[in-house]
């Protein structure tokens, strides 16, 4: 799904979040209440965009350092995880993570507090970086 969104940014040259709807639909996200949120079951996005060479570790610092995405990244109701990063023929740079609760996981609920700021961040310039 991760991999499948990049490429659908990079093609429309837009940075973008999905309608969740679809992917809550899934058979492996199964036991839907009929207005396609179920029990226990959910789906998180977080996505990227640079118009070139970007490290890794700059990606994850932006993510870590706005409220927003630190609350996906550090829940612990997740029990799945995608990531995808995409190096465009123009050197722009897409990268999407996307999380998900299965139904009945037997995991915390999904958080909704902001978790302190205070959290690991690596080095801006740490990690693999696309070009």
């Amino acid at each position: 799904m991760a991999r499948g969104w990049n490429v659908e940014m990079a093609r429309r040259g837009q940075l973008k979040h999905q309608d969740i709807r679809a992917p809550l639909e899934r058979e492996s996200l199964s036991d839907l209440d009929g207005v396609g949120v179920g029990v226990g079951v959910g789906v998180g996005k977080n996505i990227f965009q640079a118009t070139g060479p970007v490290p890794a570790g700059a990606m994850h610092a932006g993510w870590m350092r706005s409220d927003g995405h630190r609350v996906n990244v550090l829940n612990p109701g997740w029990d799945r995880l995608g990531v995808a990063v995409l190096c465009a023929e123009n050197g722009s740079v897409w990268a999407t993570r996307e999380f998900g609760r299965s139904a009945g996981a037997d995991l915390p609920e999904i958080a909704e507090e902001t978790p302190p700021a205070e959290s690991v961040v690596p080095p801006e310039d740490d990690g693999p970086r696309c070009g």
